[in-house]
């Protein structure tokens, strides 16, 4: 290895983009080892080796991309979308950025490697950290990196080593098809989420596919290796042809959110793909997105039964014996007073075209719980306010607003119902028939995106205001309620984890 030559320096200062200011930035020498290196575009710092060496190059070129596309001080705002999970948003952006890096003419897949890899392959098998071991494989996928660490994989578990390939080819393939539609190395703000960079949609996109893949339990697939020898196999870790049968199943059933197989035929292997777009109004024009929610908390002149949520009843304990003839006629003396609150809680309601109810049963439903929070969201398509909060502390609205129009608001609309709920005992109900809709239409993630809402929150979804009525008084009387999922909720989470919902 040559000596360091600081004339070798990466100068971010020189690189442009659409979505952040330009400025001074101070580079770093480091080692040429995986997590030293890094890039702050906000802090416009970067640690990158600046040695005369094939590796370091590569190093080089991929913190320099990471300065060029990667999300600066919006990242954060990604995250808050919540389809994808933080890790998995990082590793596929190595991926994004790393096939990039490729695309400008660097030899990452030659190169790109710090010697430990195969060793990380041994120590996932060893834990049976399959989740540590489909990140490992996204983030290296399409380097030098892949051979030595799915050799390290295949050198315990020849299984895991046929579907960690499968998912590495499935991923490289996501990249060649979000690479045509022009968009992928893109700056710009995107105009649906206000975001940027647009280019990340397709990191959200398939970090979502890898959420999902990190949960799969590949011991639930059958071992069709047995009898087989370690050592037996592609010395690399990477054979040619196609994936086998075990491998299709498992990574089959959780493909990203947007594809579909191939209606060529020509591979045979269910390719996932991506939206066709082909130029940056499209693309952004597809994102699952959903609109800025927009809050009215209308009057509310009438009064309820038990409009402050709570009671006074009877007990054998306390200080003042307010109710001295019960000594006479209960044999358990309860002659004191003690005041119980109702539950309370947030019942949420989907006031789309396709629900229906009417002012008294928003009544019986108050009623039904004394002190909760009513609210209903309808998006009426001209900008205007799109939930608006009907009755609380014991008091409702009127007369209902106008509605009955589109969604577009359904997941802010329940992050809104579950931060206003008192104590973690309060239920959150959430009255819908499962049509969720955002900016654009339903799409998949958007359901999911929901349905995990709700199980991470303890939500309880019901399709009409009647079964909510019914569910709040049950409660009331000390009994348990099951959910009950809308039919598309269940559909979707079927198809993308394999499962049932709990009920």
């Amino acid at each position: 290895m040559k000596a360091k030559d600081n004339s070798l320096a990466p100068m971010p200062e020189l690189l442009s983009r659409n979505d952040t200011e330009h400025g001074r930035w101070t580079v770093r020498d480091c080692e040429p080892r995986r997590g030293i290196p890094m890039t702050s575009i906000v802090g416009r710092d970067m640690l990158a080796p600046v040695q005369d060496s094939p590796n370091a190059r590569c190093i080089r070129a991929h913190e320099m991309m990471h300065a060029k596309v990667s999300p600066a001080d919006s990242f954060f705002e990604w995250q808050e979308r919540k389809i994808a999970s933080v890790k998995a948003l990082t590793v596929v952006e190595e991926l994004r950025v790393n096939y990039l890096c490729t695309k400008a003419g660097f030899n990452m897949k030659e190169h790109l490697t710090d010697g430990g890899e195969m060793a990380d392959g041994e120590r996932c098998v060893a834990l049976g950290d399959w989740s540590a071991a489909v990140a490992m494989t996204i983030a290296c996928a399409t380097t030098a990196s892949q051979k030595a660490f799915l050799t390290g994989v295949r050198r315990h578990d020849r299984k895991w080593g046929k579907m960690l390939l499968d998912i590495a080819k499935r991923a490289k393939k996501e990249m060649d098809l979000a690479y045509k539609t022009g968009t992928l190395a893109s700056t710009e703000i995107c105009p649906v989420t206000k975001l940027s960079p647009v280019g990340f949609v397709h990191t959200e996109r398939i970090a979502e596919w890898v959420d999902r893949l990190m949960e799969f339990d590949p011991n639930d697939e059958p071992d069709n290796e047995k009898g087989k020898g370690e050592g037996e196999g592609d010395a690399e870790g990477e054979g040619e042809g196609e994936a086998t049968g075990e491998t299709k199943k498992a990574t089959g059933a959780v493909r990203p959110t947007n594809s579909k197989k191939s209606t060529k035929g020509s591979e045979g292997t269910g390719t996932p793909r991506t939206i066709s777009d082909v130029d940056a109004h499209k693309a952004s024009r597809n994102i699952p997105s959903w609109m800025e929610l927009k809050i009215e908390k209308v009057p509310m002149p009438k009064l309820t039964k038990g409009n402050l949520g709570k009671k006074r009843v009877a007990s054998d304990t306390g200080k003042n014996p307010r109710r001295m003839h019960r000594l006479l006629t209960d044999p358990d003396r309860k002659i004191f007073d003690r005041v119980i609150r109702g539950q309370g809680g947030v019942v949420l309601i989907d006031a789309s075209g396709s629900m229906s109810f009417t002012h008294s049963q928003i009544r019986e439903i108050v009623e039904s719980a004394p002190g909760c929070t009513v609210a209903m969201y309808s998006d009426l398509g001209d900008n205007s306010t799109n939930m608006w909060i009907l009755a609380e502390k014991g008091k409702m609205c009127e007369t209902l607003p106008r509605a009955n129009s589109n969604n577009g608001v359904d997941f802010p609309a329940l992050q809104w119902a579950i931060k206003q709920r008192q104590r973690s005992s309060s239920p959150v109900v959430w009255v819908t028939d499962g049509g969720v809709v955002g900016t654009h239409g339903m799409h998949d993630i958007l359901t999911l995106q929901c349905v995990n809402e709700c199980l991470k929150h303890r939500v309880i979804v019901v399709e009409n205001v009647t079964a909510a009525k019914e569910l709040l008084r049950a409660m009331q009387n000390g009994q348990k309620k099951k959910r009950e999922w809308p039919e598309s909720f269940t559909d979707v989470y079927r198809r993308k984890n394999g499962g049932l919902l709990p009920e």
